[in-house]
């Protein structure tokens, strides 16, 4: 919902909306113009980057430029983790060589490649962050389908929205009434 994006807690100065145009390629003033950082909360933007980095400009600024690509997901939201090899072959293998190619080689075309998956370590960081939920600054965005029930059903549809990948806040299952 881009107007949601443009109301108050977020207030983005625009906002696009990915099922009626492509920012990676139709909105011409992202090209001409290109960011300093992209940060992929959803999974799989890095494959547009790699595309982009080919014909014509990015959206993004190369790494000599300053840019800077981030992101908290693997390629894939599904996947399968059995062993460690597997966790590795899924989280450290490609981020670790996505980040050495892009510091690297390809410091012309790509921006330098962050995978990012921690907090800053040390007391202050959660601090400051109960202390702004205990004085009302922080504004949780829930999905407005949840909150589901603690059950079996309850506890599919929340993973089915979850899968969608169409979810517009934090998906919650209610384990107990307070």
């Amino acid at each position: 919902d881009p107007v949601g994006l443009m109301a108050p807690p977020l207030s983005c100065d625009r906002a696009v909306d990915y099922t009626k145009e492509d920012a990676w390629v139709s909105i011409k003033e992202f090209s001409e113009e290109p960011f300093d950082v992209v940060i992929d909360l959803a999974g799989g933007c890095w494959q547009r980057v790699l595309e982009g980095s080919t014909g014509a400009k990015s959206i993004v600024k190369p790494a000599k430029d300053g840019g800077r690509f981030l992101t908290l997901t693997p390629d894939s939201p599904i996947f399968e983790a059995h062993s460690i090899w597997s966790i590795l072959k899924i989280f450290l293998f490609p981020a670790l060589w996505r980040a050495f190619y892009t510091r690297i080689w390809s410091r012309k075309k790509l921006p330098t490649y962050s995978f990012v998956v921690g907090l800053p370590s040390g007391k202050e960081f959660m601090t400051r962050v109960l202390t702004q939920a205990s004085e009302g600054k922080l504004v949780p965005c829930i999905d407005p389908d949840g909150s589901f029930e603690f059950t079996t059903e309850g506890v599919r549809d929340a993973f089915r929205l979850q899968e969608s990948r169409h979810v517009r806040g934090k998906v919650v299952i209610q384990v107990s009434q307070i």
